[in-house]
């Protein structure tokens, strides 16, 4: 939660604890339960690819924050803490592996639109506040999370989506 913040560089910091809350989050326990509930090999090995990724994205955001002359630490993100908990409700309630691999699909597209919003957020506040390097390197993982969220949606619209609802019938 904001509570008086005084500057451009202040909001920046706190979205960028923000920032490194969610992909440590996800490192730690969020992609490795989605790993774990996932049924087909396809969409185990996209969320395995993404979690090698991810922990590129915290060393990335460590750089950043050394980068900016800031110390790298976490901010609770209870956006994130929702999205995780919607993921864990589909992996623990949906007895249906397709139906699950769907839902699961659908989670990660969430984070992936939340870090998309994320990055693209801070990367034009870093250029605003002349912060080039950090830019560019937010810029950089703002596109692998957009990529990501292409490669979740491509892989629910070939084949996950059709054998959910071939199940469910």
């Amino acid at each position: 939660m904001f509570t008086n913040v005084k500057d451009m560089n202040e909001l920046f910091e706190i979205e960028l604890q923000y920032a490194y809350d969610c992909e440590n989050k996800l490192v730690e326990k969020g992609l490795p339960s989605m790993i774990g509930a996932a049924q087909s090999p396809e969409l185990r090995s996209g969320l395995q690819q993404h979690l090698e990724e991810t922990r590129r994205h915290v060393t990335r955001l460590e750089q950043v924050f050394n980068a900016c002359k800031l110390t790298p630490k976490t901010k609770s993100n209870s956006v994130l803490s929702q999205i995780m908990d919607a993921a864990k409700d589909s992996a623990s309630n949906i007895s249906s592996p397709e139906l699950r691999d769907a839902a699961l699909i659908a989670n990660g597209n969430m984070v992936e639109h939340y870090e998309i919003a994320l990055y693209g957020t801070l990367s034009a506040w870093a250029r605003q506040l002349g912060f080039t390097t950090a830019a560019t390197a937010l810029e950089d993982t703002l596109r692998e999370e957009k990529a990501a969220d292409a490669k979740l949606t491509q892989l629910a619209n070939s084949s996950a989506n059709a054998r959910a609802a071939r199940a469910s019938s």
